[in-house]
């Protein structure tokens, strides 16, 4: 009888980490993301170039999300620490939706061209010296038939502009 207690015990213990673990898993969701940039290289005084965001499944599964034209942002900012803006005062975003499967390991880009205005992604810099740019992303994890809103911030990333 004891030999039997002391089964249905551990059984029960067993049962309590697993869902205790399977609860964390979701909350934390988004950890398994990393969000980072292409490498920016021989970047020009008054000559447009682009940036690359992406974002990565550091998970050992497959990971279906969905997005926006806008999923990638940026931000720059020059050596004083200025955010520096893109030059249009008007942006144009087409209200368009795309759902996607992110493999283990996986890096998924997607700057939205033809959907909106370059200037989200493309830049001129005026003047020369050390920038830094942030890269943000913002989707939805399918997770269980339910849906989860991710925001996720890189570390910022230098480079320089001749």
């Amino acid at each position: 009888m004891i030999k039997l207690n002391i089964k249905v015990m551990i059984l029960i213990l067993f049962l309590i980490l697993t869902a205790c673990s399977a609860s964390n898993e979701k909350e934390s969701s988004d950890s398994i993301f990393q969000v980072g940039i292409d490498e920016i290289e021989n970047v020009k005084v008054n000559k447009p170039f682009q940036f690359v965001g992406y974002l990565k499944n550091s998970s050992k599964k497959a990971v279906e999300i969905s997005h926006g034209s806008g999923m990638f942002s940026y931000e720059i900012y020059n050596e004083a620490g200025e955010r520096i803006l893109p030059n249009a005062t008007v942006l144009l975003e087409h209200a368009i939706g795309y759902q996607v499967e992110i493999g283990p390991g996986e890096e998924y880009r997607n700057n939205g061209q033809e959907q909106r205005s370059k200037e989200y992604y493309e830049l001129v810099i005026q003047q020369p010296g050390n920038y830094k740019v942030k890269t943000h992303v913002e989707f939805m994890m399918n997770n269980d038939d339910k849906q989860k809103k991710i925001s996720l911030s890189s570390e910022s990333k230098e480079f320089k502009v001749q």
